[in-house]
């Protein structure tokens, strides 16, 4: 199969170097079916990239002018982009046109519909009605654009849970809709853990990811563990704001900001050297950062919402009410303090991510493209 991908952005080398679980994806599915398929991804072109490029087997297209990685705004750099992509991928002879995000959704559907081919969205969430809530005014962009993507005839969406599917049927056909989840691959790493308690996050530092609840709890927990640690790893609009709060609430010197890591080996290796892994993130499509920590062995506390429920399966981990930063120090208190408890969760979470391996879910969606193209 020729397989054309069209996302937003996309890593320079075969470390991983992402910033968001859309392109994460984009990538493991693309690398998987390469060694197959003839893969090409068609993308947006970043500083000191080339405009051809060759990883892991996967043909890459950077198009466009230069561009940062943003995840809300620049709307008119987003449709020049969009613009684009389309004329590129509009020459290529693909079989079928796959689109990762809501910037890449209508531009693969238009590809698809120039070059007569079927297409498929990979789907994450659906954010019809709360882009505003989100994102500000700028959010107004992603709105139309979701309706009118979902009023267009596709072939297929790939949903990445039960939950995401459950919200698209309001609006497409459920017919149309398939659950398959991301794939979640996570090299052995030799690591130590560090000496004193530490918790971690992953995550863009955005406003419902929740971080500050995060902080908050780690204020809680410095009153009976005085030497609790927290490393954030990420970054984002809130990075000044959560910096400040962490000064407000005198924990500076218990919390590491890490910034954004380009390796992500370099990041699974502070994860599995910590010893709890938390995301008080209150929305999501499916949630790989909490089956990356299980299975590296390290227990979560997240917060209880459907799709991270889904993807753990209720193993691995604890869960908490949504901002409820007081009940999320307890969680964390109750399972540094059982190491029963702690070995227990360790093994059914190492166990469960065993659904996510690469080699099983691309070959179900390898199944999934060629009956699309019969």
């Amino acid at each position: 199969m020729k397989i054309g991908i069209i996302t937003e952005y996309f890593p320079v080398s075969d470390a991983l170097d992402v910033k968001g679980g859309a392109e994460a994806c984009a990538f493991s599915e693309a690398k998987y079916l390469a060694k197959k398929h003839e893969v090409t991804v068609i993308t947006s072109r970043e500083a000191g990239t080339e405009k051809n490029d060759n990883i892991c087997g996967i043909n890459v297209i950077r198009c466009g002018r230069n561009r940062k990685y943003v995840q809300s705004g620049s709307i008119f750099s987003r449709l020049t982009f969009m613009l684009d992509a389309y004329k590129v991928g509009k020459k290529e002879n693909f079989d079928i046109l796959v689109g990762y995000n809501f910037v890449t959704y209508p531009v693969a559907w238009k590809i698809a519909d120039k070059l007569k081919k079927p297409c498929v969205l990979r789907y994450h969430d659906v954010w019809i009605g709360e882009w505003v809530k989100n994102f500000g005014i700028s959010g107004i962009f992603g709105e139309l654009t979701e309706r009118y993507v979902l009023s267009r005839d596709l072939d297929l969406i790939l949903s990445v849970s039960e939950y995401t599917k459950n919200k698209l049927k309001k609006y497409f056909d459920p017919d149309k809709i398939t659950v398959i989840p991301n794939i979640v691959d996570v090299n052995p790493l030799e690591v130590h853990k560090f000496q004193k308690p530490t918790l971690c996050c992953v995550s863009r530092l955005v406003d419902y990811k929740r971080v500050d609840d995060l902080l908050r709890a780690v204020a809680i927990l410095k009153e009976s563990v005085p030497d609790i640690r927290c490393k954030i790893v990420g970054t984002g609009p809130k990075e000044d704001y959560l910096k400040n709060l962490s000064e407000e609430l005198d924990i500076k010197e218990n919390v590491e900001f890490c910034g954004f890591i380009e390796d992500h080996d370099d990041v699974l290796k502070i994860v599995k050297s910590s010893h709890i892994f938390c995301f008080p993130s209150i929305v999501e499509g499916f949630g790989i950062v909490i089956v990356e920590a299980m299975a590296s062995g390290v227990p979560f506390i997240a917060s209880n919402i459907p799709p991270l429920v889904e993807a753990s399966g209720r193993k691995g981990g604890l869960f908490f009410e949504p901002k409820n930063y007081k009940e999320m120090a307890e969680k964390i208190k109750y399972v540094l303090n059982d190491e029963e408890l702690q070995k227990t969760l360790i093994i059914e979470g190492v166990a469960k991510s065993e659904e996510y391996k690469g080699e099983i879910v691309a070959e179900r969606i390898e199944i999934i493209y060629k009956n699309l193209i019969k």
